[in-house]
Parts: C-alpha cells; structure tokens; sequence
C-alpha cells in the first residue's frame, strides 16, 4: 500500500490530493482547495493536516518555457543531449534569455514526417524558482518536480486510442495535444481565467470567494440564463474569456497535421456546469468531456465527482510520486523514488511472510533461504573485494600525486637554472661586443700595433678554460702597451681568488697584481691586472 500527496501551486492557489494505491486500484484519500499568501506555512499546514510527513510528495514547476527541436534518431543518447543543448543556446541567444538562469529537461517523440529525426519537446524553468520549491520540501519525501501539462495525462485511461487534447483551464490555459499515444506538444493560450480571478476579488474582497463563484455559474447553450441570479452573477466576467479561450484553440487545432478525435476540459474552468456542451458548440465532429480520473466510478452517487474534478491538476501530480512519472521531466534532484518497483511492493503481503516463517520450511522456502544466504555472501565478498580494490587505487594515486609533484619540483629547478644560463648569455654577449670593437680598433692600427692580432683572442680562450662556474667577467679592457685589466665578480670570495689565482699559475698574464675585494649588494667584485707574454 503506497501513497503520495500532490500538490498544485497556482499563483496564490493551492490543490492537493493524497492519492492511495492499493495494487492496480487507486483511492482518492483527501483533497482540497487552498488560497495562502506564505506558501512554505500553508504547504507545511497541508503536510499536516493530510498526515504527509512521511508520504512522498509530488509538487508542479511553475512558469515554465516550451521549445521544440528535431534531432538525428541515429545519435547516442548523449550526442542528443549536446544537440539539443546546443540548439537551445542559439535559441537563448536569439531571444535574449539567460541560459545559466535556466534548468531544462526534454522527451522524445516519433517524427512521421521525418523517420530519421526525433521531435523534441524542451521545457525550461527558472533555477531560483525550482531551487525554492526543493527548499519548501527539504524536510519532506521530496519524489518529483514536474511540468502539469506532462503529468495530466496521468488521468487518461491507458487503453486510450484517440488523437487527444486535453485543455486546462487554470490561471494559464494549457493545452496538452497527444497523438498516438505520445505526448506531441504544449501550448499556452493567451486568455484565461486570472484576469476574471482578479475582477471578482476586487469585488468580493476575498480570494477563496473568487475561486468558489466558478462552481456557481451554469451555462446553456452557449448562453447564460438567468434563471437564479444569485448563480450566474459574475458570468459576464466568465463568458467573454471562454469564447476566447474556444475560438483560440479552434484556430490552433487548424494548423495541426493530426486530427484532434477528442477533447477533456479540466481545471478550474472544468467545474463551471455544462462547460462541455457549451465547447461542443464551437468543435463539432470532437467528442467534448470534463476529464475525470480513470480510476473514478463517475456513476457512483456516494463520489463527489466535481470536486474531485477541480483539484485535477493535484491528482495528476499525485499519480507521478505513485509511478506514472515520466523520469526524463523530473525536476527534482537525484529523486530516490525513482528505481521503486511498485509492483513489487504491492504484491509484498506480510501476512503471507509470517505464515512462511511459522512452521518447518518447504522445499521451495529452503531453496529461497539458500538463495538469499548466496547472495549476502556474495555481497559481503564483492565488498571485500571492491574495499581492496579502492585501497589500491587510492594508494596509485597518492604515489602518482607524489610523482607529478617530484617532476613539477624538477621542472622548477630546471628553469632556475635556464635563467642563470640566460644571464650568463647576457654578459658573454657583451664582453664579446667589446671584444669585437677591440678588434675593430686593433685593424685600425696595425701598424703601431704594439701586441700581436691574436693575443687577445688567445687570452680570452685560456680565461674560458679557467674561469670559474660561480664567477663573472665584467669586463677585459687593454689600457697600454701589454697591459691588461679585467673586471670580475661573484657571490664568493673564494672563487674570485681561486680565478685570480689560476691567472697567474697558468701564466696567462704576468706580473699580476688583484685589487682588494669590494662587495656590491650581493657580488664581490675584483680587479685584476696584469701583462701579456
């Protein structure tokens, strides 16, 4: 035995319906009818009073937008998805929607026109919208969010064959087409009965009285009589909007391909009396009908029938928590009643389990214990088993994060080093410049060239094989004669020693004399003189 409590949010109007399923029977427990001004108190009231706190609750989306794309038939499922998202960003970009702002589902129908394509049907709604609605029920069983317009086919008979369109009469008008079978479209219609809401309470000066009046009025023939005035007080109001809401649909039916065999009207325009008859007027050869509840017995005088009529939209969203839910339009995240297997429950009969457990066991009863005792331990060992595997895994990746961190390490130094490579450049570049114009000057005097052409040459070879790693030439300078001055620095005192050292010892100069080190921030800088051979 299963229940679900649904639950119509409509402007400031309220309709639920707790629904029981027993098997394949389904019972109308309690419903009514609500206007609230704090929507979270007055669902939290409902909750209450229909003894829901643990009942799953199906609730509607709210100003939702339809769109309509084709797709190849022959894409994976989730190629279909990037199509189609990326068709509703264009779509965005045309009109000027926000897409971020927007969370979105879509179905899929058969296209006859176009074997090789789907139809699409994509419904959007605002996040901040949908995001308050989970947070009204965050305590509760939360079991579906979905579009009205989807869910009222529910009340349809299965077996039903005809193309069918099913108007309902709210606030908004919708009108939900199916044909074959399928959900094929959803309009909104332009009238509808919210302005005629609005009239009335300016009026009446209550809400709860402006919905009520709808019950009230009687139409015949197309017109309204008089006949108890207190009845049909507030049909000039009505009247008008249901001829426009009559003469729109009769235009929207002219541009579908597929005949329309029958129309349900429901809603809250479905408890004005004789609303059928006055719609058949204006479809002749469609079958016109309130919609009623498959599973309600109209003909019983012991249900009250039109009641059960005006809170239509509640049921619909009620059979959803019960298993009628199209899951591709549920809105609700991650639904956990989504995977329930209703009819496995309904058959669970727990008296029948007692009598199993009283008594020897039977052949086929050992056999089930066996069964059920194989797979706990072969639960218990996939645990086992997937625990292990998980540590290795875990373990992988934490030797791998070690790694990349080495490497990045590696990288780091590497790239030190490639500066100070790059700086060593710099300066080589420049002592080679001076070198060059040194040459430059040497040709320009060769006569009196007072050294040979390749001493300087020679002396900067015989500096590069004994320069040491840590230390920098500044600069090689020839100030007379055989004389030579370079200028060098390093971060070490040792390593300008050891430099001005191997200058001597390796008799690249003579009668080398060095300059007391002086220190420049981080540098020791020296001078060291001394002649060519």
């Amino acid at each position: 035995m299963l229940s679900c409590l649904g639950i119509y949010v409509d402007k400031n109007l309220i309709k639920y319906a707790k629904v029981k399923r027993v098997k394949n029977t389904y019972k109308i427990e309690s419903s009514n009818v609500e206007v609230f001004e704090d929507l979270e108190k007055t669902i939290e009231k409902i909750i209450v009073e229909t003894d829901s706190t643990k009942t799953p609750i199906s609730i509607n989306i709210s100003n939702e937008l339809y769109n309509y794309f084709d797709v190849y038939s022959l894409l994976e499922k989730k190629d279909i998805a990037k199509s189609l998202d990326i068709e509703f960003e264009m779509l965005c970009d045309q009109k000027g929607y926000d897409k971020k702002l927007l969370e979105s589902r879509y179905i899929l129908m058969d296209n006859r026109e176009d074997p090789d394509k789907f139809k699409s049907i994509y419904i959007s709604v605002n996040k901040k919208d949908l995001e308050q609605k989970i947070a009204n029920l965050e305590n509760y069983k939360l079991a579906s969010i979905s579009p009205v317009s989807t869910s009222i086919t529910n009340l349809i008979d299965q077996n039903e064959t005809d193309n069918i369109a099913i108007i309902n009469i709210e606030n908004e008008t919708q009108i939900t087409t199916i044909v074959n079978g399928q959900i094929n479209r959803v309009d909104i219609l332009n009238s509808n009965l919210e302005e005629v809401v609005s009239q009335v309470n300016r009026m009446e000066m209550s809400w709860k009285k402006s919905y009520d009046v709808f019950k009230n009025i009687t139409i015949y023939d197309s017109e309204v009589k008089n006949i108890n005035e207190d009845e049909n007080e507030y049909a000039e109001f009505v009247m008008p909007v249901l001829y426009k809401i009559a003469n729109e649909t009769k235009k929207l039916f002219k541009n579908f391909k597929n005949r329309i065999d029958k129309i349900y009207i429901t809603g809250m325009g479905a408890t004005i009396n004789n609303i059928d008859l006055y719609f058949q007027n204006f479809f002749s050869g469609i079958s016109c009908e309130i919609l009623k509840p498959f599973f309600v017995d109209s003909t019983s005088l012991k249900l009250p029938v039109k009641e059960f009529i005006e809170v239509n939209s509640a049921i619909s969203l009620a059979l959803d928590g019960l298993g009628f839910v199209n899951k591709d339009l549920n809105f609700a995240p991650s639904s956990k009643f989504d995977n329930i297997d209703f009819e496995a429950i309904e058959q669970f009969d727990v008296k029948n389990w007692k009598e199993m457990l009283e008594g020897p066991l039977n052949i086929n009863e050992k056999v089930l214990v066996r069964g059920i005792a194989v797979c706990v331990i072969a639960i218990i060992c996939f645990s086992t088993l997937s625990r292990s595997v998980v540590n290795r895994i875990d373990n992988q990746i934490a030797s791998t994060k070690e790694k990349i961190a080495l490497t990045e390490n590696s990288l780091n130094n590497m790239k030190n080093d490639l500066d100070q490579i790059q700086d060593q450049t710099e300066v080589y570049t420049k002592i080679v410049e001076n070198v060059d114009s040194l040459n430059e000057a040497n040709n320009s005097t060769a006569n009196s060239r007072v050294i040979s052409k390749d001493a300087i040459p020679n002396l900067l070879n015989q500096i590069m094989y004994i320069i040491p790693q840590q230390v920098q030439v500044i600069s090689i300078e020839n100030t007379e004669n055989k004389h030579i001055v370079i200028e060098a620095q390093s971060e070490k005192y040792e390593q300008l020693g050891y430099f001005s050292a191997a200058i001597k010892n390796d008799q690249v100069l003579v009668n080398v004399q060095s300059t007391i080190a002086t220190k420049n921030d981080s540098y020791v800088q020296v001078t060291i003189e001394g002649d060519l051979q």
